[in-house]
């Protein structure tokens, strides 16, 4: 998971720079109407959809992953202290990255809004701007603090996986 996390973020983050740029030169086209993948519009809707699709993804994979590890604590029988155990860490990890998935898609979204109200003229660009802004560096923060906590996440079901297989052992 961890692998393919990294490559949804980094697209990510590619998807926010380039409609960040196309955006910012929105207004200087000269041409009428551009193709869709120059148009602000297109992109910024395809980035703000890739962008709730990866934040839902790792709010999935924890759900998932808490679920199996939970699952094998108690059909291995393996040790689980409630304050440091297997089973707390995976509830500690759930709670690190949900916030900042929910918040990050909630943004992405509110920005989408935002840029529909000013292509429709109820709001001046300052507004839509902001929050894309506020959004993409939010997103790309939490990118990195959940890729930390999938990271953790995958040595501890390692861990469990070395247990599991020493106990099959004997």
């Amino acid at each position: 998971m961890r692998i393919i996390f990294l490559g949804l973020a980094i697209w990510n983050t590619i998807f926010f720079v380039y409609t960040i740029y196309l955006g910012e030169t929105h207004s200087l086209m000269k041409y009428g109407q551009p193709l869709w993948w120059r148009d602000h519009f297109s992109v910024a809707l395809i980035t703000a959809m890739f962008t709730c699709l990866t934040q839902s993804i790792v709010m999935i994979h924890f759900m998932g992953t808490g679920k199996g590890i939970k699952e094998a604590v108690e059909g291995f029988s393996l040790p689980n202290d409630p304050q440091t155990g297997y089973v707390r860490r995976t509830k500690r990890f759930k709670a690190r990255t949900s916030g900042l998935a929910t918040m990050g898609a909630l943004l992405v979204l509110v920005s989408a809004f935002l840029g529909a109200a000013h292509d429709t003229h109820r709001i001046g660009v300052l507004w839509h701007a902001v929050f894309a802004y506020f959004s993409a560096v939010f997103n790309v923060f939490s990118f990195v603090v959940e890729y930390r906590v999938i990271k953790e996440n995958t040595a501890m079901i390692r861990e469990i996986n070395r247990l599991i297989a020493a106990k099959k052992a004997t």
